[in-house]
């Protein structure tokens, strides 16, 4: 485990982050830490439209500050994060893509933060869910009740779909080097296999601690269908655009 940074609080024993692109299944995984008794897991701490705190603490009165605060010394706010509650040993948040440059540049280089990198293996959903959620306006559901009930069936520009796939592949391939430079704590976990009891276990014990009674739970709620032809307009056309390619197993995938 690495050395704690000297601005750590000494009740926190661990520190972590999520580095994702977006729309890879980080909410959920947010919760599914969260659900550890000794782990507290924020979202998108900083989101530049809010503070995403972790799902349990939204209704409670629990704060880190303002967004003014926040964006006025993005790296002083970092530290409030890790402030422990009794009983919580681990504390982290997501981060999606670039945030914040200065917080980004603090994850990739800070060897005392442990990073979980998540991917998704399957690029078209990932992209599809990016799309879908810009029309809805729907970026996390907790409750099925507050589900959008018509999903719409939306157009997907093959190039403009590519462009995102090289983005996500440059990020990752930063993120990766990064790390491969030598004394950081860091696990790469795919979004399809966090459904894995094994990789659940593998995850919480990466962070030093021992799996929770009756595992991690769930919270979020899946908002689109498994199988795309159900989301997108033109599939017969995308089909045929990239038949024989590495992403026609991706258009027939109907898993999670």
């Amino acid at each position: 485990m690495p050395a704690a940074s000297n601005l750590q609080p000494a009740q926190v024993k661990r520190r972590f982050a999520i580095l994702a692109a977006s729309r890879s299944g980080s909410n959920m995984l947010c919760t599914m830490l969260d659900s550890h008794p000794s782990i507290r897991c924020h979202h998108e701490i900083y989101n530049p439209k809010g503070i995403r705190l972790a799902v349990s603490l939204r209704e409670t009165g629990f704060t880190l500050g303002s967004v003014a605060e926040r964006d006025r010394d993005p790296e002083a706010f970092l530290e409030r994060i890790w402030s422990g509650q009794p009983g919580i040993d681990c504390v982290g948040f997501k981060f999606t893509h670039r945030q914040n440059e200065t917080i980004y540049r603090r994850l990739l280089s800070d060897r005392g933060i442990a990073k979980i990198v998540l991917r998704r293996k399957n690029r078209m959903k990932t992209y599809v869910s990016q799309q879908l959620s810009e029309t809805l306006s729907e970026w996390e559901v907790y409750r099925q009740q507050d589900l959008a009930r018509e999903r719409p069936r939306i157009e997907i520009d093959p190039r403009a779909f590519l462009e995102r796939v090289a983005f996500d592949a440059t990020y990752y391939a930063e993120i990766r080097k990064a790390m491969q430079g030598g004394g950081h704590a860091w696990i790469e976990v795919m979004y399809e296999d966090l459904f894995a009891p094994e990789v659940q276990r593998t995850i919480v014990q990466f962070l030093g601690l021992n799996p929770a009674a009756g595992g991690l739970k769930i919270r979020s709620v899946k908002q689109n269908s498994r199988n795309l032809r159900d989301l997108i307009a033109n599939y017969e056309e995308l089909c045929r655009y990239f038949a024989a390619t590495e992403f026609e197993g991706e258009l027939l995938d109907t898993g999670n």
